[in-house]
C-alpha cells in the first residue's frame, strides 16, 4: 500500500489503523521512491496483531518504458538505497517544475503552491492530475492523463529514471527482496516480458508480482505459471 508520502490518500498511521480494522495481518508500505512513511511511524502506531513490512517502489526506465521495481524487507537506513531515492525525488521535483512551466504558458497557474500544501515527499503526476481536476481542467484522472500528462498529453514531461539494475542493486544492498511490480500494466508482449525478467534476474532480482487489484484471473494464472517456470518468488497483494 501507499501513503500520502507518495500517491496514497492516508497518513501511515491511518493506513495501519484501517488495515487492522479490516483484519489484515501483514502489510508492506511501498511508497514511490520514498521511505518517509516508515520513518514517521513509532512503535505505538503499529497494531499488535499486524506485521509491518518495510518497502519502497522504485520507478525505473527500461526499453523506453517506466517499470516499477518494489523492494520489501529493506533496511530503510541503508546509505546506497537512500542515495538512489534522493536522486529519484530530485527527478520527480524537476518533472513537476517542467510541467508547471508548460501549464503556466497555457494560462494554468498555481501548481507549485498546490504541491506545497500536499504532504507528499515523492511528487507524482497523480498529484498534478488532482490539481488539474480541482481547477476544472480535467473531469477525472483518465482525462488528466490522456489529454494533459500522458505521453501524448500537451503538458507531458519525461522523467529520466534510474535503470532496473540500479534499483535492484540498491534494494539488494539494503538487504531486501526485489520484485517486478504489476507486470501486465506495461503492455509488454510475451517476448519482451521475458527479456525484462531475464535482465531483472541477471541484475539480482528475485520476484514477480502475480496477484494485485484489477487483474484478470487468466492473467494471474499465466503470471503464476511464468513465476514457477523461471523459479522466481511470487509477490501477492
Amino acid at each position: 500500500s501507499h501513503t500520502w508520502f507518495s500517491d496514497g490518500l492516508l497518513s501511515p498511521q491511518a493506513l495501519l489503523q484501517r488495515a487492522d480494522e479490516l483484519g489484515i495481518r501483514q502489510l508492506a508500505i511501498t511508497d514511490h521512491d520514498s521511505v518517509a512513511a516508515h520513518r514517521s511511524l513509532a512503535a505505538r502506531d503499529i497494531p499488535a496483531a499486524l506485521q509491518l513490512i518495510t518497502g519502497v517502489e522504485i520507478s525505473t526506465l527500461w526499453d523506453n518504458r517506466e517499470i516499477h521495481i518494489v523492494g520489501v524487507f529493506i533496511d530503510i537506513d541503508n546509505a546506497a538505497l537512500n542515495d538512489l531515492l534522493q536522486r529519484q525525488q530530485t527527478k520527480r521535483r524537476q518533472r513537476a517544475l517542467d510541467i508547471g512551466v508548460k501549464l503556466e504558458k497555457a494560462g494554468i497557474t498555481g501548481l507549485e503552491d498546490y504541491l506545497a500544501t500536499q504532504p507528499c515527499e515523492a511528487v507524482s503526476r497523480n498529484h498534478i492530475a488532482d490539481f488539474l481536476i480541482a481547477g476544472g481542467h480535467a473531469t477525472g484522472k483518465q482525462q488528466a492523463f490522456s489529454k494533459h500528462l500522458g505521453k501524448r498529453g500537451r503538458f507531458h514531461s519525461a522523467a529520466d529514471w534510474c535503470s532496473v539494475s540500479e534499483a535492484v542493486m540498491a534494494i539488494r544492498a539494503a538487504g531486501g527482496i526485489a520484485v517486478v511490480a504489476h507486470p501486465d500494466r506495461y503492455k509488454l508482449n510475451r517476448i519482451k516480458l521475458r527479456r525484462l525478467l531475464a535482465e531483472f534476474s541477471e541484475a539480482g532480482g528475485d520476484a514477480l508480482e502475480v496477484s494485485y487489484s484489477n487483474l484478470h484471473p487468466d492473467k494471474m494464472k499465466n503470471l503464476a505459471d511464468l513465476c514457477c517456470e523461471l523459479e522466481m518468488w511470487a509477490s501477492v497483494g
